[in-house]
């Protein structure tokens, strides 16, 4: 129970972000708020990849669900979070995001389809496709956007 509600808070949260980011006048904002912006957005969002894999590992279909709506929603969020003249020293973006706009804009949107996908088997109570899905997803949605456009975290 309690993890279903540590889930249920994530996909909350990332909505009220959602929300939050939807309603604010885009051309008042400052480089640094763009930046807090994304960086509570993927916050949420990492949440909530943690949401569907204690929902797989507990065979909770419906957590599983829940979560991916909400990292579908995230998804379609995120090329809006990245106008032209966004950086701060405290960005993890790469320069490559506004040099390859269109190939960032498609990563987003693999992102969004494959949770709708998730989301769909894991409502349907498919445990081998949303297991077959989740095997993969870090790599060919995550890392699809990470690898090319994020800072790569410093080794420790």
């Amino acid at each position: 129970m309690k993890r279903a509600w540590i889930g249920l808070t994530a996909v909350v949260a990332s909505a009220g972000l959602l929300a939050a980011c939807a309603t604010t006048d885009t051309a008042s904002k400052t480089p640094a708020q763009y930046v807090e912006d994304r960086q509570k957005l993927m916050k949420a969002h990492g949440e909530n990849w943690k949401g569907v894999q204690d929902g797989a590992k507990a065979g909770n279909w419906q957590q599983v669900a829940t979560n991916a709506d909400a990292m579908a929603n995230n998804a379609k969020q995120m090329p809006g979070l990245f106008p032209p003249g966004s950086m701060t020293e405290k960005s993890k973006a790469k320069p490559e995001i506004w040099q390859r706009k269109a190939e960032f804009d498609a990563a987003a949107k693999k992102m969004e389809t494959e949770s709708v996908r998730l989301a769909g088997t894991a409502r349907g109570g498919n445990a081998q496709a949303t297991g077959d899905i989740i095997k993969d997803f870090g790599r060919n949605t995550c890392g699809n956007c990470h690898t090319p456009f994020r800072v790569p975290p410093p080794r420790s």
